[in-house]
């Protein structure tokens, strides 16, 4: 079998680095939004150490345990203590963009054998999907850097690098040119 490299996505995440924290340290919520997991769990907590159980959608029910090693504000590393799973490590690491957005970096250290043939394994095994998932959980809890105190916001309109974005009701929009109708 051909060795797979680890790998690693970066990306930019319109938003506050607690706010990607909050979301990678809400072990709870995992299944909501990260490829292949069915159930998340926190067993314990101690300080910046995390014990999580966590089940993969693979054949059969599978769970594991995952160690995890928080820097707030910086990092989260999640590592496989017990069980077999395609993955040994993720690592997170996030800090703040001059933007104010969040510039963050997902390492995957990926283990071979038997569980990179499941199907299911290769969605948590691709960190840019990994990557992908945050970006939108964090877009669906984030009202944006602009917060009015005094209502509701509603609408939002950002110029990215690849074009034009608009964020209806918590909800985002990407926008794309129109043909001119006027003939």
């Amino acid at each position: 079998m051909p060795s797979l490299p680890n790998a690693t996505a970066r990306s930019v995440i319109p938003c506050a680095p607690e706010l990607v924290y909050k979301e990678l340290t809400g072990y709870d919520t995992w299944q909501e939004w990260l490829p292949s997991i069915v159930s998340s769990r926190l067993l314990t907590r101690e300080g910046t150490l995390a014990i999580v159980e966590v089940g993969l959608a693979t054949a059969g029910s599978e769970t594991v345990l995952i160690e995890c090693i928080e820097t707030p504000c910086k990092t989260v590393l999640a590592r496989v203590i017990e069980g077999q799973a395609p993955v040994v490590e993720i690592d997170w690491s996030f800090e703040a963009d001059t933007s104010g957005f969040t510039r963050v970096s997902v390492k995957v250290k990926r283990r071979l054998g038997v569980p990179l043939l499941r199907p299911a394994s290769w969605l948590v095994l691709s960190p840019a999907r990994c990557l992908a998932a945050l970006g939108s959980r964090v877009a669906a809890s984030d009202p944006g850097p602009e917060v009015i105190t005094d209502g509701e916001n509603l609408f939002e309109l950002w110029e990215t690098e690849t074009g034009l974005v608009c964020w209806i009701k918590g909800r985002k929009y990407k926008l794309t040119p129109a043909e001119d109708s006027r003939g």
